[in-house]
């Protein structure tokens, strides 16, 4: 098709007219402008927003055919924009888009200038757009202990146990994806039963801060896990410095999805996600689709001592949201946040686990981040034990078994439950 020189002039005086409006255009529809960014976007109130990069969500009820057909002509002019193309902070932009699938749930992560995310914004198939903002893992300073004290609060009805009791099942047959910064496989307390799943980060497929180890230690490490036969699986979304971004966190759950699907693995497959920022609808909503996909997701509060629901991916419904006490007094820790949203309490004070700096090395973290993998663990426990399946009633025995035991958490934060996880011992 031909165009006039003069209709060219003229279409670019308007479109920089209405790249310069941006902020009021659509606003109904997709958001506000955020932070001086002139893309309107959803999560206005965000906090550690990357400049110029976006993820985008499509409509329901946008069929499969139209949204490929709309990423393929964003690629095309992705391939067309100039190799100079910086963001306003003044980065280089990446010409990478990365589209996502999940159980209907469809989108993809890009970075771009204005102008072309108001002409994204204004598509049919697009529903929203999110600024992108960065996460952090969600453990707080190294401390020293030589007790992994969780493990026997999670087996007793009381805290101030000396023993951890459990099934020997503990686990089998389950899979436990943890999304984090990565996990040393090659670790003795993993057995062979660890193996690397995706990176999101770089090209080194290690755990390079700690985080991840940890955490995979917590849930089924063969001294420091609740699952002890559990298989890990590692998707890499933090750096070495434990920071990422939601874009990165959701390619990683997209992976497990895929993954889950591909290897049959619906109703075996506990997914562990500590990490936190701000409050995101499309992190929320990859978690609700991987929840339909047949996979328990456990998540940690934070560590602001605030109320979770202003933060993802704590505040995501179909999630089982942990906080921290500790567990030598049922108190809640003084980081944890709290709220209606969290669902149970686990130990993340003082917690001995995996350290990365041999295969036989020990590390004690503090955290909500250290809470969650409890709970995940104990997840892939009751499902193995109970044969259980669906998320729903994943969650519903576990905070059966909670409720029966009598404990509750002192001074659990407002809008709280006061559960303490338990794993049914009978002690």
């Amino acid at each position: 098709m031909l165009f006039s020189v003069q209709f060219v002039v003229a279409f670019f005086i308007a479109f920089i007219t209405l790249v310069q409006a941006g902020p009021a255009r659509g606003g109904k529809k997709h958001g506000a402008a955020v932070n001086g960014i002139g893309v309107p976007v959803s999560n206005t109130k965000a906090a550690n927003v990357i400049s110029n990069r976006y993820i985008v969500v499509y409509n329901a009820n946008a069929t499969d055919d139209a949204v490929t057909a709309h990423q393929a002509s964003v690629m095309t002019a992705m391939r067309k924009r100039s190799i100079n193309a910086r963001s306003i902070d003044g980065r280089t932009l990446s010409p990478a888009v990365d589209a996502f699938s999940m159980m209907g749930w469809r989108g993809m992560t890009l970075e771009a200038e204005d102008a072309m995310m108001l002409e994204i914004s204004a598509a049919s198939e697009v529903a929203y757009i999110e600024a992108d903002v960065k996460v952090t893992a969600q453990a707080l300073v190294q401390q020293t202990t030589t007790a992994p004290l969780g493990l026997r609060r999670i087996s007793h009805a009381a805290a101030g146990s000396s023993a951890y009791v459990f099934d020997d099942t503990a686990g089998s047959g389950i899979t436990a994806f943890v999304v984090d910064t990565g996990i040393r496989t090659t670790h003795s307390e993993f057995g062979g039963r660890a193996v690397w799943g995706a990176n999101f980060v770089n090209t080194n497929n290690t755990d390079e801060n700690g985080h991840g180890s940890h955490v995979s230690g917590t849930i089924g490490g063969t001294t420091f896990g609740v699952a002890k036969s559990v298989n890990l699986v590692a998707v890499k979304v933090l750096d070495k410095s434990g920071a990422g971004t939601n874009s990165g966190v959701i390619s990683g759950l997209n992976f497990v999805a895929q993954n889950v699907t591909a290897a049959g693995l619906a109703g075996k497959a506990v997914v562990n996600i500590s990490i936190g920022g701000s409050f995101s609808s499309a992190l929320n909503s990859a978690i609700a689709a991987l929840t339909r996909a047949g996979v328990t997701v456990v998540c940690a509060a934070g560590n602001e001592n605030v109320d979770a629901s202003s933060t993802s991916p704590a505040s995501a419904p179909s999630a089982i949201t942990v906080g921290a006490i500790d567990a030598s007094t049922d108190a809640r820790a003084s980081f944890s946040n709290f709220g209606s949203v969290v669902d149970i309490f686990a130990p993340g004070v003082s917690v001995l686990s995996v350290g990365i700096k041999s295969n036989t090395d020990t590390a004690t973290l503090s955290g909500t981040s250290m809470a969650s993998p409890h709970v995940a663990g104990l997840a892939a426990y009751l499902m193995a034990v109970n044969s259980i399946t669906a998320p729903a009633d994943v969650v519903a025995k576990m905070k059966s078994l909670a409720a029966g035991t009598g404990a509750v958490v002192s001074k659990p934060g407002t809008g709280s439950p006061t559960l303490i996880a338990y794993n049914g011992s009978g002690l």
